[in-house]
């Protein structure tokens, strides 16, 4: 568990403001990168396996968690400057970095925007729509969506909670005796506020069909086997990253695989790191 090794807490300037992260372990560093809307607890039961081996370094993206929201419009490539920012201001470089989902998006952009800081890459459920027609359609419908609207007895709170429980897709979420994750879930959904939707905007928004093939540092993918969304297109990557590496998880629950199945996970990374 997490609360079993020692978690500095801390925060760094950017630009932007102030980067909020979570540090442990010490030996090669390793920068997680969580999915938008999240925070670094995406990464609360990975950490302290990685960090047996590694200095262990989970941000906050800009407006998630306890980080400052930017004053101009989210982006992808906005959230990869700043984790690069982050990284140089901690003097952390060359470095192993790992996201999952649309975190492997923005993990992917610092590797584009700052090869210099990074040694090797992980993309864990990589955000990558084959069809990229369908991309101003998902951003139009992205921009419509908003926060429910604040009532007095706290019941929009509900809808909020009942985000955690079940998908956009009508799948669960996280299965019904983890009501620690659902916790988790909706404080963070809570604490990136009344801009949260925008951030669907700007996943929307970037073409990772585009960016993958300019990635030139050495990559693993991590795809699990029941992941509706994201990781269709194992095809895709390999075809454009002929050269990656391929690690599959068999599980279930696999849209929140760093939290459900973190042993499987943190041995993929750990498997890459020491070739």
């Amino acid at each position: 568990m997490m609360s079993e090794m020692q978690i500095k807490r801390g925060f760094v300037d950017v630009p932007e403001g102030q980067m909020f992260y979570r540090e442990a372990g010490s030996g090669p560093p390793i920068v997680l990168i969580h999915q938008i809307l999240r925070t670094s607890l995406d990464y609360k039961f990975v950490m302290p396996i990685l960090a047996a081996s590694h200095r262990v370094i989970a941000f906050d993206s800009l407006g998630c968690g306890d980080s400052d929201a930017p004053k101009r419009p989210y982006s992808i490539e906005e959230h990869g400057t700043a984790i690069g920012q982050a990284m140089e201001a901690l003097y952390l470089g060359p470095v192993t970095i790992a996201g999952h989902h649309s975190g492997a998006d923005i993990a992917m952009e610092v590797a584009l925007q700052r090869p210099d800081l990074i040694e090797r890459a992980v993309f864990s459920g990589l955000g990558y729509i084959s069809d990229t027609s369908v991309l101003p359609e998902l951003q139009a419908k992205a921009s419509k969506l908003g926060d429910p609207e604040t009532k007095l007895d706290g019941s929009h709170l509900l809808e909020i909670w009942e985000e955690g429980v079940r998908t956009n897709w009508g799948k669960p979420r996280f299965p019904e005796d983890r009501l620690d994750l659902m916790s988790d879930f909706f404080l963070e959904q809570i604490k990136t506020g009344p801009r949260r939707f925008e951030q669907y905007v700007a996943f929307f928004a970037y073409d990772a069909t585009k960016k993958l093939p300019n990635v030139e540092v050495p990559i693993l993918f991590i795809r699990s086997t029941d992941d509706i969304f994201m990781c269709n297109a194992v095809e895709d990557w390999l075809h454009d990253q002929p050269g990656a590496k391929l690690a599959e998880i068999e599980v279930e629950g696999g849209g929140e695989l760093p939290k459900l199945y973190p042993k499987p996970w943190a041995r993929a990374v750990l498997e890459f790191t020491s070739q």
